[in-house]
């Protein structure tokens, strides 16, 4: 360690990571301490690892990576703290990056917003659902804790205003290489639903159903990702459904499916104004990008025949709702 190296931890996640985990170290060289969170790898990871001078900790397997994060935090020696996955890395001026937000908003801050590029199947994802894909890595010890879930954001302890929002371009990214095919994809997707963590009560088939319909809705974008976001949007989708399944075996197959498939129109739960904008104009752009989109014709026939009447549509959606309720 060098006088040169900048003060802060990495701590780095791995499980059989030997293909990704030296770009990551290499990425990471400026950083005086690093450690390495191990969960039984069966290949050259931890020898890697070593080899670097990582700290290296072994631990069993979990389920649910989020869920052990925790118990690590507090194993660094620095005050500043970096979490990174061994499918991540950081560019070559993440140093002059993070040393100058360090000194900047070090005293005003807590934690940072960093924002992700998401490589999938070879390809950088530019649209808006995958990019810029802010993550809470880079904080002051103490003041983040995960929750026991997959791919969700930590919970900052201290105050909302200690969080500072890096904004692209020109600042600090995560580079993420989330997986080398669709099939892989597919095959993560699988895992991350069977190993979640799901609810005893308030189960609603419609609900998975119509979130299905949100993420296909949300995730298009062919624009910006071409042939290769209609095959995302549509995994996402699926995922839903593919989690409904589960949580509806798991409560003991209580619950009807079939009435689900019935509903006309999926509700926006978590992007209220993205299916009917205030704009008027705006729901145009929409409904010809919904026309165009195999599967979801029906969809856009009834936002369209709703548009001219934008005020009465939350009412007639409720009817609609209602009636399927019964």
């Amino acid at each position: 360690m060098g006088d040169e190296m900048l003060e802060l931890t990495v701590i780095i996640h791995t499980r059989d990571s030997e293909a990704t985990l030296p770009r990551l170290l290499e990425s990471v060289r400026w950083a005086e301490e690093c450690i390495v969170v191990d969960m039984e790898s069966r290949d050259r990871t931890c020898e890697i690892a070593r080899q670097y001078g990582a700290t290296l900790i072994p631990t069993p397997m979990a389920p649910r990576i989020d869920g052990i994060r925790n118990a690590f935090l507090e194993r660094g020696q620095h005050e500043w703290v970096f979490v990174l996955d061994s499918d991540e890395y950081l560019a070559e001026d993440a140093e002059e990056n993070v040393r100058g937000l360090l000194a900047q908003y070090g005293e005003s801050c807590d934690a940072f917003f960093v924002p992700r590029y998401n490589m999938i199947a070879g390809q950088i994802i530019r649209s808006c659902s995958w990019y810029p894909d802010h993550q809470i890595r880079l904080f002051r010890k103490g003041c983040v804790r995960w929750g026991d879930t997959t791919h969700k954001l930590p919970e900052l302890l201290t105050a909302p205003e200690r969080l500072h929002k890096l904004e692209p371009p020109g600042c600090l990214h995560i580079h993420h290489e989330n997986y080398t095919s669709i099939e892989q994809f597919i095959d993560r997707q699988v895992k991350y639903a069977l190993n979640d963590i799901y609810p005893e009560d308030g189960f609603s088939f419609q609900q998975y159903v119509a979130k299905a319909y949100e993420e296909f809705f949300f995730r298009l974008d062919e624009k910006n990702d071409g042939e290769l976001s209609f095959a995302l949007a549509t995994l996402m989708a699926w995922d839903r459904v593919v989690r409904g399944l589960i949580h509806w075996e798991r409560l003991g197959r209580k619950d009807s499916l079939s009435r689900a498939y019935s509903l006309p129109i999926a509700t926006i739960s978590r992007y209220p104004d993205y299916v009917f904008p205030n704009d008027l104009e705006e729901l145009r752009r929409r409904v010809q990008m919904l026309e165009s989109a195999p599967g979801v014709k029906s969809w856009a026939r009834i936002v369209k025949s709703f548009r001219r009447e934008r005020r009465k549509v939350k009412e007639h959606l409720k009817r609609i709702l209602h009636c399927f309720r019964k």
